[in-house]
């Protein structure tokens, strides 16, 4: 079947599972059993295809392993990396600070990455690489309002340099765009430090 005929038959049969409400761990069997041949290297081929193809379409994405990124620095390795799953783009949430009234200005790295687990806050160096792609299709997932006055936690992410000190990686504005730098977990976290979140656990 000539691709673009392909692609027109996918986004058909993906417009009718929409329309009614089938949930794609459900289409993928439908679709392997109206092959003949469910389960077998090619259809199982395709259908994963088909679901990475929905997932994009409809706003899902899922991170990389920080190795896969390109973003590790050298002469760093990852220490730990507790990826997200899919992530829902349109539906995340920039203001929760790890900072809380009472506790004056700033909080250790100790204290902030336990409240990072608390808020179950997103964001592995694999999220960082998808702000980074999505910026270069002039796509934002960070609110422009943000842009400049704080700082993205990645969280998920945890690094260590050869001399054994440990750092996650934040997301900052540099006046033309977001980039990722390091930040040391031995130092002060302030309260213009974000965590990323799902609305839904708001």
């Amino acid at each position: 079947m000539p691709v673009d005929k392909e692609r027109s038959c996918i986004y058909r049969l993906l417009q009718s599972a929409r329309r009614h409400r089938v949930r794609l761990s459900e289409f993928r069997t439908e679709f392997q059993v109206a092959l003949g041949y469910p389960g077998t290297e090619l259809e199982d081929e395709i259908a994963a295809s088909i679901t990475k193809f929905s997932k994009r379409a409809s706003g899902i994405c899922t991170p990389v392993r920080a190795e896969e990124t390109g973003l590790v620095p050298s002469g760093y390795t990852v220490e730990s990396d507790d990826l997200e799953g899919d992530i829902d783009i349109a539906n995340l949430d920039f203001d929760t600070c790890p900072v809380r009234e009472g506790d004056g200005d700033w909080v250790s790295g100790d204290t902030m990455m336990a409240r990072a687990k608390q808020v179950k806050a997103i964001g592995s160096l694999g999220f960082g690489k998808l702000v980074l792609d999505k910026q270069k299709e002039g796509k934002d997932i960070i609110p422009v309002e943000l842009r400049g006055k704080v700082y993205i936690l990645l969280t998920r992410t945890v690094l260590r340099r050869r001399s054994g000190s440990r750092c996650v990686l934040y997301l900052r504005w540099d006046g033309k765009r977001w980039v990722v730098d390091v930040y040391w977990l031995d130092v002060y976290f302030y309260r213009y430090v974000r965590f990323v979140r799902s609305r839904e656990l708001r």
